[in-house]
């Protein structure tokens, strides 16, 4: 055997699991939203995230929201109090 023999297997593997990871929890994600399986939703939900994530697959940021910069927080007008009279 050459020495590239487990650097390869260890390669496929490191892509075969998390494929086979994403199939089952898309899977049982489908079995749950058909009625036919009572599943934590979330719990497959973060491990579908989490296995897009080891494949580089992010949410996209929407270009076309109103950059940070521009945005005006909402500001608090405050009314001063009238002064105390004393008798």
């Amino acid at each position: 055997m050459s020495k590239r023999h487990p650097a390869t297997l260890r390669e496929f593997l490191a892509t075969i699991v998390p494929a086979g990871v994403l199939t089952w929890a898309l899977s049982m994600l489908t079995v749950s939203y058909l009625g036919y399986a009572k599943i934590d939703a979330a719990f497959i939900s973060s491990l579908v995230t989490s296995v897009l994530a080891v494949y580089g697959i992010s949410r996209k940021e929407d270009t076309n929201k109103i950059p940070p910069k521009t945005r005006q927080s909402p500001t608090i007008k405050r009314t001063p109090k009238p002064p105390l009279n004393n008798p």
